[in-house]
């Protein structure tokens, strides 16, 4: 009986000892990440960043900004940089130097050149002494170019061209080309199909469509090219123009 006593006082003695010990270790390890992480008193400046909704392709986008501190960050450089669709790496495009003033604080503005495609656009700050470095990104669509031609105004047929640009890439796991464009007509007051029977119709995918309209009705039409967006731009309409089947 005193044995088992002695015995079951021992293990617990142990294990009291190696709760200690793991104790002892963890405050240790803390200790350690306490005095080895550089101690700092810089604030947090988040940015912000904006553009027009959608730019035509071939234009530059305007970008302007802010960085949120209290402090007046006069003189400050702001890097721009720019990934259109299909791009794997940032293109720097701009240094914009932050201005302050009591109404807007630290504001900023630059210019992203001759965007072809919907691009994402990144600024950065690198901070200062007082400022941990900061950073924030936007989307900005960009409208292809597009345009309309009528081949052929007639009541037995009257046909259609529209032109996409730049060219739109599919993916090759379609069976067929992509019809991206379409042809609209303003109808009592709403933009709507054209009124008049598809008899054919074609397209690469990528830049071109062609429509051909059997039984059309004498009279005057006003239409337009229509693109739905993509993953590469942004939707968009041509100008109106009217047309006459006599």
């Amino acid at each position: 009986m005193g044995r088992q006593r002695f015995r079951k006082f021992s293990v617990a003695r142990r294990a009291l000892a190696g709760v200690t010990l793991a104790v002892v270790a963890l405050a240790a390890v803390a200790a350690l990440i306490t005095t080895s992480a550089p101690a700092t008193d810089q604030l947090s400046a988040p940015m912000w960043v904006n553009a027009p909704s959608s730019t035509l392709t071939g234009h530059d986008i305007t970008v302007s900004g802010g960085i949120a501190a209290n402090a007046d960050l006069g003189g400050a450089v702001v890097k721009v940089y720019k990934r259109e669709v299909g791009e794997s790496t940032d293109t720097f495009v701009a240094d914009a130097a932050v201005t302050y003033s009591m109404m807007y604080g630290n504001a900023f503005q630059a210019i992203v050149p001759a965007v072809t495609r919907s691009c994402m656009i990144t600024v950065t700050w690198a901070g200062n002494a007082d400022y941990l470095a900061s950073s924030t990104w936007m989307f900005a669509g960009v409208r292809p170019k597009l345009s309309l031609a009528v081949k052929l105004a007639t009541r037995k047929q009257t046909k259609f061209r529209l032109t996409v640009s730049p060219e739109q890439p599919y993916y090759l796991p379609l069976e067929k080309p992509p019809f991206i464009a379409d042809v609209q007509c303003r109808v009592h007051g709403v933009w709507t199909a054209f009124p008049a029977e598809l008899g054919g119709a074609g397209t690469d995918g990528t830049s071109w469509c062609t429509y051909s309209y059997y039984n059309v009705k004498p009279g005057k039409y006003l239409v337009r090219a229509h693109f739905r967006g993509s993953n590469y731009n942004a939707a968009r309409v041509s100008s109106p123009q009217r047309i006459v089947v006599p």
